[in-house]
C-alpha cells in the first residue's frame, strides 16, 4: 500500500511538472522569447552645443517694447543617437543680469510688457531656413496662437504650437518641414534621431528699463520622452 501511494504522488509530482512547462512537448513551432530593455538616451543641442550663445543684439531705451528677432536662425537638432524624443520650449522666470542694476521679470504676454519686464517667443520651421529668413519683429506670425509667449514651464512643440508654417522651406517643395516629423496623432511632436529645426525668437523688451546693464534672455529647449 505505501509503495502504491508513493508511486502516485510521483506521477502526480510528474504532471504538475508536465503543466508548469518544466518537460518538453511535441510542436511544430518553437519560441525563444528576448526581451530588450531601452534605456532612455534624450539629447538635444542648439548650433551643436548644449548651450549656444546668438549674435547680441541691441535695444535703444528711446523706443519702448521694441520687438527683436533673430538675426539668423539657430539649428535644434536631435542628437540622442538613435532615440526618437519630443521637444518643449520654456525660459526663465526673470533675465540673468550681467551687471548688478536687477534683472527683467518674464511677462506673461507679449501684448502688454510693463516696467522691467520682458515677453519672449520663439517658432520652429524648416532647417533649411535661410540665414535672416526669421520672421521680422512685426511679422503676422507672432501674433498666431501657434507663437504663444514662452514661460517658465516647458510646453511641448506640436504641429499647433511653435511649428511656424511660413519657414516651409525644403529644397523642393515636396514637404513642410516646419511640423514635426510625427504631427499628428498621440505621437504628434515626436523628433527622429539627427532630426533637425530651425529656430526664431522674438524679445518685447520692456516699457521702462530702471537699469542698462546688459540682460541674458534664454530659450531652453528640453528633450523629452516620445
Amino acid at each position: 500500500m505505501t509503495r502504491n501511494k508513493s508511486r502516485w504522488a510521483w506521477l502526480a509530482a510528474a504532471a504538475a511538472l508536465g503543466a508548469l512547462g518544466g518537460e518538453a512537448s511535441a510542436a511544430t513551432t518553437a519560441v525563444l522569447n528576448i526581451d530588450v530593455q531601452v534605456t532612455s538616451n534624450l539629447s538635444v543641442n542648439v548650433n551643436g552645443f548644449a548651450s549656444s550663445t546668438d549674435t547680441l543684439v541691441s535695444w535703444n531705451t528711446a523706443s519702448p517694447n521694441a520687438k527683436l528677432v533673430s538675426p539668423s536662425s539657430s539649428t535644434v537638432t536631435n542628437d540622442s543617437g538613435a532615440q526618437t524624443e519630443k521637444w518643449a520650449l520654456s525660459t526663465n522666470a526673470t533675465s540673468i543680469d550681467q551687471g548688478s542694476g536687477g534683472a527683467w521679470t518674464l511677462a506673461a504676454s507679449t501684448n502688454s510688457v510693463g516696467t522691467d519686464a520682458f515677453g519672449l517667443q520663439a517658432v520652429f520651421g524648416s532647417s533649411r531656413t535661410a540665414t535672416g529668413g526669421c520672421p521680422n519683429g512685426t511679422a503676422s506670425d507672432w501674433d498666431q496662437s501657434y507663437a504663444l509667449p514662452l514661460t517658465a514651464s516647458p510646453q511641448t512643440y506640436t504641429s499647433a504650437l511653435f511649428a511656424d508654417a511660413n519657414l516651409n522651406q525644403d529644397g523642393d517643395g515636396s514637404h513642410l518641414l516646419y511640423n514635426p516629423d510625427t504631427a499628428s496623432g498621440g505621437g504628434n511632436g515626436r523628433m527622429q534621431a539627427s532630426g533637425k529645426r530651425a529656430l526664431c525668437w522674438r524679445i518685447v523688451t520692456p516699457q521702462s528699463s530702471s537699469t542698462v546693464d546688459t540682460q541674458n534672455v534664454q530659450v531652453i529647449v528640453t528633450a523629452q520622452n516620445p
